[in-house]
Protein backbone atom coordinates (compact mmCIF):
# COMPACT_ATOMS: atom_id res chain seq x y z
CA UNK A 1 0.00 0.00 0.00
CA UNK A 2 2.83 2.36 0.60
CA UNK A 3 6.01 3.19 -0.64
CA UNK A 4 8.62 0.42 -0.74
CA UNK A 5 10.93 2.51 1.59
CA UNK A 6 7.92 3.01 4.21
CA UNK A 7 7.75 0.42 7.01
CA UNK A 8 4.14 -0.04 8.73
CA UNK A 9 4.15 -1.77 12.65
CA UNK A 10 1.11 -3.40 12.71
CA UNK A 11 1.27 -5.66 15.43
CA UNK A 12 2.85 -5.38 18.85
CA UNK A 13 5.51 -7.64 18.08
CA UNK A 14 6.56 -5.34 15.25
CA UNK A 15 7.12 -2.31 17.78
CA UNK A 16 8.85 -4.88 20.06
CA UNK A 17 10.81 -6.11 17.75
CA UNK A 18 11.38 -2.30 16.20
CA UNK A 19 12.74 -1.24 19.68
CA UNK A 20 15.14 -4.63 20.25
CA UNK A 21 16.36 -3.18 16.62
CA UNK A 22 17.37 0.15 17.70
CA UNK A 23 18.86 -0.68 20.87
CA UNK A 24 20.84 -3.60 18.53
CA UNK A 25 22.02 -0.83 16.19
CA UNK A 26 22.62 1.20 18.83
CA UNK A 27 20.56 4.04 17.93
CA UNK A 28 19.33 6.73 20.53
CA UNK A 29 17.42 9.79 18.40
CA UNK A 30 14.33 9.19 16.52
CA UNK A 31 12.42 12.06 14.63
CA UNK A 32 8.84 11.92 15.87
CA UNK A 33 5.00 13.04 15.38
CA UNK A 34 1.92 12.51 15.37
CA UNK A 35 -1.50 13.24 13.51
CA UNK A 36 -4.59 13.84 15.48
CA UNK A 37 -8.08 14.23 15.63
CA UNK A 38 -8.58 17.58 17.73
CA UNK A 39 -12.42 17.84 17.79
CA UNK A 40 -12.56 18.86 14.16
CA UNK A 41 -14.51 16.17 12.44
CA UNK A 42 -15.89 14.25 15.24
CA UNK A 43 -16.40 14.34 19.13
CA UNK A 44 -12.92 14.35 21.52
CA UNK A 45 -9.77 14.34 21.02
CA UNK A 46 -7.85 11.09 19.30
CA UNK A 47 -4.71 9.87 18.32
CA UNK A 48 -4.97 8.48 14.24
CA UNK A 49 -0.83 8.24 13.34
CA UNK A 50 2.63 8.04 14.53
CA UNK A 51 5.14 8.99 11.96
CA UNK A 52 8.86 7.87 12.90
CA UNK A 53 12.31 8.42 11.26
CA UNK A 54 15.43 6.89 12.24
CA UNK A 55 18.06 8.40 9.66
CA UNK A 56 17.48 5.58 8.38
CA UNK A 57 13.93 4.38 8.27
CA UNK A 58 10.24 5.76 7.49
CA UNK A 59 7.85 4.04 9.98
CA UNK A 60 4.68 4.11 10.58
CA UNK A 61 1.99 3.24 13.17
CA UNK A 62 -1.67 2.86 12.90
CA UNK A 63 -2.79 3.78 16.92
CA UNK A 64 -5.99 2.14 15.78
CA UNK A 65 -4.97 -0.88 15.60
CA UNK A 66 -3.52 -1.00 19.32
CA UNK A 67 -5.45 -0.46 22.97
CA UNK A 68 -3.61 0.09 25.93
CA UNK A 69 -0.71 -1.37 24.28
CA UNK A 70 2.55 -2.08 26.33
CA UNK A 71 5.15 -2.14 23.37
CA UNK A 72 3.86 1.31 22.05
CA UNK A 73 3.99 2.76 25.25
CA UNK A 74 7.23 1.65 25.74
CA UNK A 75 8.59 3.18 22.80
CA UNK A 76 7.30 6.62 23.64
CA UNK A 77 8.10 6.54 26.92
CA UNK A 78 11.81 4.90 26.54
CA UNK A 79 14.11 7.65 28.37
CA UNK A 80 16.74 6.19 26.56
CA UNK A 81 15.44 7.53 23.45
CA UNK A 82 15.72 10.96 22.39
CA UNK A 83 12.44 12.00 20.48
CA UNK A 84 12.93 15.30 18.21
CA UNK A 85 9.91 16.89 17.91
CA UNK A 86 8.03 20.22 17.19
CA UNK A 87 6.28 22.12 19.61
CA UNK A 88 5.17 19.01 21.09
CA UNK A 89 2.62 20.49 23.74
CA UNK A 90 -0.60 20.00 22.46
CA UNK A 91 0.66 15.92 21.41
CA UNK A 92 1.85 15.39 25.08
CA UNK A 93 -1.44 16.57 26.21
CA UNK A 94 -3.38 14.65 24.07
CA UNK A 95 -1.23 11.82 24.65
CA UNK A 96 -0.81 11.99 28.60
CA UNK A 97 -4.89 12.79 29.38
CA UNK A 98 -6.33 10.62 26.53
CA UNK A 99 -4.05 7.43 26.64
CA UNK A 100 -2.09 7.90 30.02
CA UNK A 101 1.12 8.07 27.84
CA UNK A 102 3.51 9.88 29.22
CA UNK A 103 6.51 11.25 26.10
CA UNK A 104 9.92 11.25 27.61
CA UNK A 105 13.20 12.16 26.39
CA UNK A 106 11.84 15.25 23.92
CA UNK A 107 13.73 17.61 21.89
CA UNK A 108 11.18 20.18 21.35
CA UNK A 109 12.48 22.81 18.26
CA UNK A 110 9.98 24.65 18.77
CA UNK A 111 11.50 27.23 21.70
CA UNK A 112 14.25 27.22 19.14
CA UNK A 113 12.73 29.01 16.45
CA UNK A 114 11.20 30.96 19.23
CA UNK A 115 14.26 32.16 20.35
CA UNK A 116 16.05 33.13 16.96
CA UNK A 117 12.68 34.82 16.20
CA UNK A 118 11.48 33.50 12.81
CA UNK A 119 8.99 35.46 11.25
CA UNK A 120 7.11 32.14 10.72
CA UNK A 121 6.97 29.91 14.04
CA UNK A 122 5.67 26.81 12.29
CA UNK A 123 7.57 24.00 11.15
CA UNK A 124 6.48 24.77 8.02
CA UNK A 125 8.20 28.34 8.05
CA UNK A 126 11.17 26.77 9.47
CA UNK A 127 11.96 23.90 6.84
CA UNK A 128 11.30 26.62 4.38
CA UNK A 129 13.63 29.12 6.08
CA UNK A 130 16.64 26.89 6.79
CA UNK A 131 16.45 24.02 4.22
CA UNK A 132 14.53 25.46 1.56
CA UNK A 133 11.67 22.79 1.81
CA UNK A 134 7.57 23.25 0.69
CA UNK A 135 5.10 21.37 0.81
CA UNK A 136 2.85 21.47 -1.40
CA UNK A 137 0.18 19.50 -0.29
CA UNK A 138 -0.03 21.40 2.84
CA UNK A 139 -3.61 23.53 2.29
CA UNK A 140 -4.68 20.42 1.02
CA UNK A 141 -4.09 18.29 4.31
CA UNK A 142 -4.55 21.00 6.93
CA UNK A 143 -7.98 19.85 7.86
CA UNK A 144 -8.02 16.09 6.58
CA UNK A 145 -9.70 13.54 8.29
CA UNK A 146 -7.40 10.63 9.93
CA UNK A 147 -9.71 9.61 11.48
CA UNK A 148 -10.59 8.03 8.56
CA UNK A 149 -9.54 4.50 7.14
CA UNK A 150 -7.74 3.52 5.09
CA UNK A 151 -5.35 7.02 4.96
CA UNK A 152 -4.69 8.14 1.70
CA UNK A 153 -0.94 7.80 0.48
CA UNK A 154 -1.08 10.93 -0.26
CA UNK A 155 -1.79 11.88 3.54
CA UNK A 156 1.06 9.64 4.42
CA UNK A 157 3.57 11.29 2.41
CA UNK A 158 2.46 14.83 3.65
CA UNK A 159 2.55 13.25 7.16
CA UNK A 160 6.22 11.91 7.08
CA UNK A 161 7.47 15.43 5.72
CA UNK A 162 6.87 16.60 9.06
CA UNK A 163 9.82 13.71 10.66
CA UNK A 164 12.01 13.12 7.76
CA UNK A 165 13.81 16.47 8.03
CA UNK A 166 13.87 16.99 11.50
CA UNK A 167 17.29 16.12 11.95
CA UNK A 168 18.80 18.17 9.33
CA UNK A 169 16.77 21.18 11.03
CA UNK A 170 18.00 20.35 14.33
CA UNK A 171 21.47 20.80 13.18
CA UNK A 172 20.79 23.66 11.18
CA UNK A 173 19.39 25.38 14.79
CA UNK A 174 21.48 24.37 16.92
CA UNK A 175 24.35 26.03 14.73
CA UNK A 176 22.33 29.14 14.93
CA UNK A 177 21.65 28.74 18.51
CA UNK A 178 25.38 28.49 19.40
CA UNK A 179 26.71 31.45 17.32
CA UNK A 180 24.03 33.65 18.81
CA UNK A 181 24.83 32.38 22.71
CA UNK A 182 21.66 31.02 23.21
CA UNK A 183 21.91 27.13 23.45
CA UNK A 184 21.97 26.73 26.99
CA UNK A 185 19.16 29.25 26.86
CA UNK A 186 17.52 26.86 24.85
CA UNK A 187 18.33 23.52 26.54
CA UNK A 188 16.79 25.67 29.80
CA UNK A 189 13.16 26.05 27.88
CA UNK A 190 13.64 22.41 26.38
CA UNK A 191 13.59 21.01 29.56
CA UNK A 192 10.91 23.38 31.32
CA UNK A 193 8.73 22.23 28.44
CA UNK A 194 9.48 18.40 29.56
CA UNK A 195 8.91 19.38 33.50
CA UNK A 196 5.41 20.36 32.49
CA UNK A 197 4.92 18.32 29.33
CA UNK A 198 1.34 16.32 29.68
CA UNK A 199 -0.38 18.49 31.90
CA UNK A 200 -3.51 20.67 30.56
CA UNK A 201 -3.50 24.29 31.80
CA UNK A 202 -5.78 24.56 35.16
CA UNK A 203 -8.44 26.31 33.18
CA UNK A 204 -11.25 24.12 32.05
CA UNK A 205 -12.31 24.08 28.19
CA UNK A 206 -15.23 26.85 29.24
CA UNK A 207 -12.34 29.39 30.38
CA UNK A 208 -10.52 29.37 27.33
CA UNK A 209 -13.07 30.62 25.03
CA UNK A 210 -12.79 33.82 23.35
CA UNK A 211 -14.44 36.28 25.00
CA UNK A 212 -15.10 34.03 27.77
CA UNK A 213 -13.38 36.40 30.60
CA UNK A 214 -15.23 39.74 29.19
CA UNK A 215 -18.55 38.11 30.63
CA UNK A 216 -19.92 39.19 33.76
CA UNK A 217 -19.73 36.40 36.97
CA UNK A 218 -23.70 35.09 36.05
CA UNK A 219 -23.19 35.56 32.43
CA UNK A 220 -20.08 33.27 32.80
CA UNK A 221 -21.75 30.97 34.89
CA UNK A 222 -24.32 30.07 32.41
CA UNK A 223 -21.59 29.86 29.79
CA UNK A 224 -20.41 27.52 31.73
CA UNK A 225 -23.87 25.79 31.73
CA UNK A 226 -24.50 26.02 28.02
CA UNK A 227 -20.77 24.95 27.44
CA UNK A 228 -21.63 21.47 29.53
CA UNK A 229 -24.58 20.87 27.71
CA UNK A 230 -23.77 21.43 24.64
CA UNK A 231 -20.55 19.05 25.24
CA UNK A 232 -22.57 16.34 26.44
CA UNK A 233 -25.11 16.80 23.07
CA UNK A 234 -21.99 16.76 21.02
CA UNK A 235 -20.10 13.50 23.11
CA UNK A 236 -23.67 11.89 22.02
CA UNK A 237 -23.76 12.57 18.61
CA UNK A 238 -20.16 12.58 18.13
CA UNK A 239 -20.01 15.64 16.38
CA UNK A 240 -17.17 18.74 17.81
CA UNK A 241 -18.97 21.08 19.84
CA UNK A 242 -18.42 24.09 17.40
CA UNK A 243 -20.76 21.74 15.25
CA UNK A 244 -23.72 21.34 17.23
CA UNK A 245 -23.24 25.76 18.15
CA UNK A 246 -20.67 27.53 18.01
CA UNK A 247 -19.16 28.80 20.92
CA UNK A 248 -19.46 32.98 19.29
CA UNK A 249 -23.02 31.63 19.63
CA UNK A 250 -23.07 30.71 23.29
CA UNK A 251 -21.12 33.64 24.17
CA UNK A 252 -24.20 35.76 22.50
CA UNK A 253 -26.65 33.44 23.77
CA UNK A 254 -25.32 34.45 27.41
CA UNK A 255 -26.64 38.39 26.76
CA UNK A 256 -30.03 39.08 27.56
CA UNK A 257 -31.07 40.54 24.05
CA UNK A 258 -30.27 37.35 22.26
CA UNK A 259 -32.11 35.03 25.18
CA UNK A 260 -34.95 33.87 22.92
CA UNK A 261 -36.28 30.65 21.67
CA UNK A 262 -35.91 31.91 17.87
CA UNK A 263 -32.11 33.38 18.48
CA UNK A 264 -31.46 29.12 19.87
CA UNK A 265 -33.27 27.38 17.32
CA UNK A 266 -30.83 29.67 14.53
CA UNK A 267 -27.73 28.69 16.29
CA UNK A 268 -28.33 25.01 16.25
CA UNK A 269 -26.92 23.39 13.52
CA UNK A 270 -29.73 22.68 11.19
CA UNK A 271 -27.99 19.35 9.87
CA UNK A 272 -28.44 17.67 13.36
CA UNK A 273 -31.78 15.59 13.74
CA UNK A 274 -34.77 17.53 14.39
CA UNK A 275 -35.65 15.59 17.46
CA UNK A 276 -31.97 16.43 19.07
CA UNK A 277 -32.13 20.12 18.07
CA UNK A 278 -35.43 20.38 19.78
CA UNK A 279 -34.34 18.35 23.02
CA UNK A 280 -31.00 21.35 22.84
CA UNK A 281 -33.29 24.41 22.50
CA UNK A 282 -35.51 22.95 25.15
CA UNK A 283 -32.70 22.43 27.59
CA UNK A 284 -30.79 25.98 26.40
CA UNK A 285 -33.89 27.11 27.59
CA UNK A 286 -34.53 25.91 30.45
CA UNK A 287 -31.09 26.84 31.57
CA UNK A 288 -31.69 30.57 30.65
CA UNK A 289 -34.75 30.17 32.88
CA UNK A 290 -32.47 29.30 35.64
Amino acid sequence: MWDMNIIELKTEDEISGYLKEIEQGRRNVIAIDIEAEFNLHCYGEHLCLIQVFDSQNEIIIDPFRFKDSAPLKGLLEKRDLLKIMYDVASDSCLLANEYGIRINSVLDLRPAVSLLKYEGQSLAHALQAELGIVSPSKKRFQRYNWMKRPIEPAAIEYALNDVRFLFALKDRLFAKLSSHGLLDTYILHNLMLQDGGGHRNKKEKYEKAKGYNRLRKPQQNLFRALFTTRDAFARRTNKPPNYVFSNVKLLELCKKDNQNTTFIEQGINPRIKPAIRDEIAARFSSLIRG
